[in-house]
């Protein structure tokens, strides 16, 4: 009787500690206005050219003339139809922005959670990983990163990628398991062209991520998401491909420029309540968790680390290294004319230190996992806890700093 009611208040708490993470990061949507600052302003130009002109797939040139930004110039407008009709309907142009925050928060959440119950569940006895598959969430819910692309620089194509992330992950790890499942097949290959139509460069990142992981597990079954999510997601590609290799599109502004310059200091990686030029750490939470797990490694000599842990820090520090400014992107632009206009339309090559920081969120989570089993109940409770408070606390910390210092925009 008494296991079972510790049991039942473990999983209220955990269950509670899921809806904190999705409220601290819903702080900045609690305010009746749209904060000044990234390129919100890009979004708005689309949400009007939608709302009035029609449902379009691609944004016409003119959305990004009005602003002067084009960092999103070849993604397309299918997530934003709607908020686009929200907007239609109601003219309440905030309350559409307010509405798709929040469907987009709740939805990471619910994918996120998905993800990590699936890649981190034990079938020991005895090593059940709650706690992992908990603090794993909230890692990746409170990711200093996605806060910055969310709310800081506002780039809510990129933040449609990042609520998409983890629910093809769930469907592929599903796919490497033993029983494979139409279920998993469907959902990996509507996730992927999710992807596709919301952020072209996380789209073939995933497609590069998906081909080392069938050369590393040595099992093809991947590949047939993968090619039913390319076919799906074409008519979303199309604009890129045609911009890449036949010359289309050439109103648009996306200068041809070397991105080096704009890649990461390996200092900048651990920074973590300030930040510059667009460049978040992976923050404290991330930082305890790695730490602990090199300790209980290392030192005490504890749990080996898993197979799926081992593929995502190696896939973590693989999308790093790209990401440094000491990554020679000048001679991958020096391939082909194609090159040169790939690698100028990402950017900067800050978007694989995002992708690099999702990843390090799995082991990060299984070594909170493995202390939170350690003979120690002192460490084996403080630390955990420690997590937390730090994870949940920069998330806080970020959105306020944000809702204090920003005006609201007028439109």
């Amino acid at each position: 009787m008494e296991m079972s009611m510790e049991q039942t208040n473990k999983k209220f708490l955990y269950r509670m500690l899921y809806v904190l993470a999705a409220v601290v990061t819903l702080f900045p949507v609690s305010c009746d206005y749209i904060m000044i600052g990234g390129i919100i302003t890009e979004w708005i130009s689309r949400m009007e050219e939608i709302a009035i002109g029609g449902l379009r797939l691609f944004p016409t040139a003119e959305a990004f003339v009005n602003v002067g930004i084009w960092d999103n110039a070849m993604n397309s407008n299918l997530w934003f139809f709607f908020p686009a009709l929200l907007y239609r309907f109601s003219g309440n142009l905030v309350l559409a922005y307010r509405i798709y925050i929040l469907a987009l928060q709740v939805v990471t959440a619910l994918c996120s959670f998905l993800f990590f119950r699936r890649v981190l569940t034990c079938k020991e006895p005895g090593k059940e990983n709650e706690m992992a598959i908990c603090l794993g969430v909230i890692l990746y819910m409170t990711c200093p990163y996605r806060i910055f692309v969310c709310y800081d620089w506002a780039n809510l194509s990129e933040a449609t990628a990042w609520m998409l992330l983890p629910l093809y992950g769930w469907a592929v790890v599903g796919l490497l398991q033993k029983k494979k499942s139409w279920v998993d097949i469907l959902v990996a290959a509507s996730a992927l062209a999710g992807i596709g139509y919301a952020e072209v460069i996380y789209f073939l990142s995933l497609v590069g991520i998906t081909l080392l992981i069938v050369l590393f597990s040595r099992k093809l079954f991947p590949l047939l998401p993968l090619t039913v999510g390319v076919v799906l997601a074409f008519p979303g590609l199309y604009r890129l491909f045609s911009y890449l290799f036949f010359g289309d599109f050439s109103e648009g502004e996306i200068m041809i420029h070397t991105i080096m310059q704009e890649g990461y200091r390996f200092g900048q990686f651990f920074s973590s309540y300030a930040f510059r030029d667009g460049h978040p750490g992976f923050g404290l939470g991330i930082m305890i968790c790695l730490l602990a797990g090199l300790w209980l490694r290392f030192v005490i000599g504890g749990e080996k680390v898993g197979t799926y842990e081992r593929f995502f820090i190696g896939l973590a520090i693989l999308l790093l290294m790209f990401s440094l400014r000491y990554f020679p992107w000048d001679f991958v632009q020096r391939l082909g004319v194609w090159t040169l206009k790939l690698v100028s339309v990402m950017g900067t090559p800050a978007v694989f230190a995002g992708l690099g920081y999702a990843a390090l969120c799995v082991p990060a989570a299984g070594a909170a996992g493995r202390i939170g089993r350690y003979e120690n109940r002192l460490v084996a409770g403080a630390v955990p806890l420690i997590i937390l408070i730090t994870s949940i606390g920069l998330c806080v910390y970020q959105c306020n700093m944000l809702t204090d210092t920003r005006a609201p925009l007028r439109f």
